[in-house]
């Protein structure tokens, strides 16, 4: 009786480990979550709707290409609670100058009731000027401008502390903000990616977005937190090499 129970603690034992592990793991409300783009959009997180344009996920980004003029935008489905702090970098690939100022992209947060346009950052094609602007829509105070800017490599941000909605932009040299602090605005806010075409577009103008980082006080639903999910994944392996050394001999 004895040599049959002795294998069966140290498996027990093992199983304790992991749930505590398990346990210690943040719950559902994670502060903070990047999405890399190493691999296929996590349909849980992100609702995509591509306006019958063209959305690539490839080497650590999402590339976006420009088919018709439909609005297009990738959202992420949790909303936002509290302060928060969120940015993507995006690189110009092929980005024609169209007069009326043609092809947009942005990062907006926005609720919507009541409906407004919410707080947004962007950048666009201006009127044919080398460069484009930077420009910000901020609730109904539409396109305080900020440029033009030559850099094709630049980081679009939105903050929140305390109610109080700020945008900004990194061109490679400093942080700019663009436009005035937001009025007090305390709802829960969507988030989302959004590229919008205004008074025509050249087909096929493409840029790509990489590390979307996002950080907030809470989510309406849960995200995988990246170094929770690490510390279990690697906690669970030393248990597996564990149990194979402790495991009976023939």
């Amino acid at each position: 009786m004895n040599g049959e129970s002795t294998p069966a603690r140290p498996a027990a034992r093992l199983a304790a480990l992991a749930a505590a592990l398990w346990m210690a793991a943040p719950g559902a409300q994670a502060a903070s979550y990047v999405e890399a783009f190493s691999g296929p959009l996590n349909a849980a997180l992100w609702h995509l709707e591509d306006g019958g344009n063209s959305y690539t996920v490839d080497g650590g980004e999402l590339f976006f290409t420009r088919k018709t003029g439909n609005s297009a935008w990738l959202e992420f489905a949790p909303r936002l609670i509290g302060n928060f702090d969120v940015s993507f970098r995006y690189r110009l690939i092929d980005w024609v100058s169209t007069y009326g100022f043609g092809d947009r992209l942005q990062l907006d947060v926005h609720n919507p009731l009541p409906t407004s346009l919410g707080h947004a950052v962007g950048r666009s094609q201006e009127g044919g000027i080398a460069g484009g602007y930077h420009f910000a829509i901020t609730n109904s105070a539409c396109c305080a401008f900020l440029g033009p800017t030559s850099a094709d490599v630049v980081t679009l941000r939105a903050t929140r502390v305390a109610g109080v909605v700020r945008l900004s932009i990194h061109d490679g040299s400093q942080w700019q903000q663009v436009g005035p602090d937001s009025p007090s605005d305390t709802r829960d806010m969507t988030l989302r990616f959004s590229a919008y075409t205004h008074r025509g577009f050249v087909p096929d103008t493409r840029y790509a977005i990489d590390d979307f980082s996002i950080w907030a006080e809470g989510f309406s639903q849960p995200v995988p937190e990246p170094a929770a999910a690490a510390m279990l994944l690697a906690g669970l392996a030393v248990l597996g090499v564990a149990a194979r050394r402790r495991s009976p001999r023939a």
